[in-house]
């Protein structure tokens, strides 16, 4: 054991120059990295806390007080990784600082060696009594994670439920079921794809000749209150679809004016020369630009209209399936069998009429629920979302354009798919909070405040930013489809934390 007037070596000495190069490189890593597990905003690197753990965990060989036993063993594990040491207690302690150093790269983190050389070090320093590192803060579980990775006991708690599954998952169940279980996690969700892929079908039509949609691009609408337009304004950031150096495609409008009623737009698919023939957005600041009279719609107008389409993420029909107003599709991107790339066309009847089938089924959805006396939650969030008055540090601006509750954050459709899929995983016993996981990345993709980035050709997911921003033109992804944002990509990230 160290004796308490022992320093440790984090007290004399610590590689921070390569510690954070290690930690900085660890934004970038995706593929298997814990932090793909669950969105947590105050993940701390896993580099970081595996580093600080050591120096805080080994004394300091140069102290005078530091066990000559701990100087021995330390040099004979150290030696399978680092060679001879020079016999001063000054080379001991260079080479213990290189091993750290070393050990908070991501590749070395299940390197078996520097994993028998990490945990041989803490138990020479310790004995055989593992030391016990207590995280009552864990939140995304960086330190309790590597706390066990060295080999000591850890004790980790937090108050967020969020946090709190991240914690189970990831310190409980994985280390106890082992890397076996991303095999049957696949199998299973692969088992919820098809039946998935089954009951949603309806909802998401192929294209007659073979084409299969991966994305849908929406955009919100509001009227233009000039008295002689009276034309909808389509809210779009872009008229661009495809921003490729070697393939560009957007949006062209035109305006058609027909007798005894307001303009209104069409649109078309075209492959620009160049930027300029590209037409501005319609939206800015939450200022809407009708296209018809050029007409600039204030910030207070364009909210008093959204709000009263619950955020206008929905489109309107009438009993008869056809579209009377709210949000409006722009484009659908699609991909051909045989063909390369994504491939973009103009909305048409088949479109609109899934929509409107989604539509019915969710009120069908909300009916049984109602008529069962409303026992348990309700399907579909009906939480208030924060204001800016009721949670000031978190409050969002949505409720601003008339999103009140979870549920306005989904179309109709996105919420009939969510709740299929939370229906198909149901209870799997030791998968359900791996499904869980899954279903998350799904709900916080398949949702209204996504964006199609043009230049990537793919969603963009709800949390670029800390935030629950207003966006305009929204990417409405296809949760069967092979592309960002699917259920299929969810359970494969999963699995792949698992394997890691």
């Amino acid at each position: 054991m160290i004796p308490k007037e022992c320093k440790r070596l984090a007290e004399v000495d610590f590689p921070i120059a390569v510690v954070s190069k290690h930690s900085a490189r660890e934004k970038s890593i995706r593929h298997g990295h814990p932090s793909t597990l669950h969105l947590w905003w105050a993940r701390r690197p896993l580099a970081a806390c595996r580093a600080m753990l050591l120096g805080l965990l080994l004394p300091d060989p140069g102290d005078e007080h530091c066990p000559e036993d701990f100087k021995k063993q330390a040099r004979e594990l150290l030696l399978r990784l680092l060679g001879t040491i020079g016999p001063k207690d000054e080379d001991l302690r260079r080479a213990l600082l290189k091993f750290i150093g070393d050990f908070a790269n991501w590749d070395n983190s299940n390197h078996p060696i520097y994993l028998e050389v990490g945990r041989g070090l803490v138990k020479a320093a310790h004995g055989n009594e593992p030391p016990l590192v207590v995280d009552p803060f864990a939140g995304g579980g960086s330190i309790p994670l590597e706390a066990l990775r060295l080999g000591c006991e850890a004790f980790a708690s937090d108050l967020n439920p969020v946090a709190c599954l991240i914690l189970k998952v990831m310190l409980e169940d994985i280390p106890r079921h082992g890397p076996e279980l991303a095999g049957e996690l696949r199998r299973v969700g692969g088992e919820i794809k098809k039946q998935a892929e089954k009951e949603l079908a309806e909802f998401y039509p192929k294209d007659t000749d073979g084409a299969t949609p991966i994305a849908y691009l929406w955009a919100r609408t509001v009227r233009c209150e000039s008295p002689n337009c009276g034309a909808e304004i389509p809210l779009m950031r872009s008229f661009w679809l495809c921003k490729k150096a070697n393939r560009k495609q957007a949006l062209r409008h035109k305006v058609v004016r027909p007798g005894g009623g307001p303009p209104r737009l069409e649109f078309e698919v075209f492959e620009p020369q160049n930027d300029k023939e590209v037409h501005d957005g319609t939206v800015t600041r939450a200022k809407a630009t009708c296209l018809c009279c050029n007409i600039v719609l204030p910030p207070e107008r364009v909210r008093a209209q959204l709000a009263e389409q619950c955020g206008g993420a929905d489109a309107l029909f009438d009993s008869n399936g056809n579209r009377t107003g709210g949000a409006r599709l722009r484009a659908v991107v699609t991909i051909h069998p045989g063909m390369q790339g994504r491939h973009y066309r103009l909305p048409n009847e088949n479109d609109y009429q899934a929509v409107w089938q989604a539509k019915k089924r969710l009120e069908a959805i909300l009916n049984k629920w109602e008529l069962g006396g409303k026992k348990g939650l309700c399907p579909v969030p009906d939480e208030s979302l924060p204001t800016k008055e009721s949670h000031r540090a978190v409050g969002s601006q949505l409720p601003l354009y008339g999103l009140k509750v979870w549920g306005n954050l989904f179309t109709a459709r996105q919420k009939v798919v969510l709740v299929k899929l939370y229906g198909l995983i149901g209870d799997k016993g030791s998968l359900t909070p791996f499904l869980g996981c899954a279903f998350s990345r799904v709900a916080m993709s398949d949702m209204s405040c996504t964006r199609w980035n043009a230049v990537a050709e793919k969603m963009q997911h709800t949390f670029g930013r800390q935030a629950l921003p207003m966006v305009w033109d929204f990417a409405e992804v296809v949760p069967t489809a092979d592309a960002p944002g699917n259920w299929k990509s969810g359970y494969e990230i999963v699995a792949d934390v698992i394997e890691s």
